[in-house]
């Protein structure tokens, strides 16, 4: 009986530290300049792993918008790194210039991509979906950027311009522009993401090229 009550045990516990962790939400718009969007597109929320990326998960968008929240698109323990002391790139115009104020964290870094599912099995995949080419995601209001930050532990990054407190789990770094300079924030949302796009790899193979000037 003691080892079944054990594991018990051990399960509540795990599920205690995932209902504990902080979830984030990102909502906006996405404007492709050269195609029009197709019907099945997904934005996916994918773990920089420094040597290309991994989905952990996404979300269908309507119409170009998109409200993707990370309930549920935990790191795997292969995708943690140690958090050091100028780590990662934390926000913008601070770059990795910011100390860490305890050790034993880890963390992971994250960004958004958009895709054509062609073959609608809700996940990227690289031999039959469409990657769209995109600019940095953009607050609007007022304009900015933000980085998405996952942490196994509360902790605090301290850089020059501000101070960043991290919750266990999923963070916004934010950096808009009011007054004539930046404010930082870190939060569990945005609303104003404009994420600008410019085609696919397909998009550029099926580009006329009869106008650059060449003759028969």
């Amino acid at each position: 009986m003691r080892r079944p009550f054990l594991l018990a045990l051990a399960l509540v516990a795990l599920g205690g530290f995932v209902l504990a962790q902080q979830n984030v939400r990102v909502s906006g718009t996405q404007i492709d300049e050269l195609v029009e969007l197709p019907t099945e597109m997904r934005l996916g929320l994918f773990v920089d792993l420094g040597e290309g990326a991994r989905e952990i998960g996404s979300v269908r968008m309507v119409g170009g918008t998109f409200s993707l929240s990370t309930d549920g698109m935990v790191p795997e323990d292969r995708d943690l790194r140690a958090l050091h002391s100028g780590a990662f790139p934390l926000a913008f115009m601070i770059g990795n210039e910011f100390v860490v104020e305890r050790e034993g964290v880890r963390y992971a870094t994250a960004w958004l991509q958009p895709y054509h599912d062609t073959n609608a099995t809700g996940r990227y995949d690289n031999l039959f979906d469409a990657w769209f080419f995109r600019a940095p995601p953009e607050l609007t209001d007022p304009f900015g950027y933000f980085n998405l930050v996952y942490v196994t532990e509360d902790v605090q990054l301290r850089a020059t311009q501000a101070t960043f407190d991290l919750r266990q789990g999923w963070n916004l770094v934010g950096a808009r522009l009011q007054d004539g300079g930046l404010v930082y924030t870190v939060q569990t949302a945005v609303e104003d993401v404009v994420m600008y796009s410019y085609g696919t790899n397909m998009t550029f193979e099926h580009l006329d090229r009869r106008d650059n000037g060449a003759s028969d």
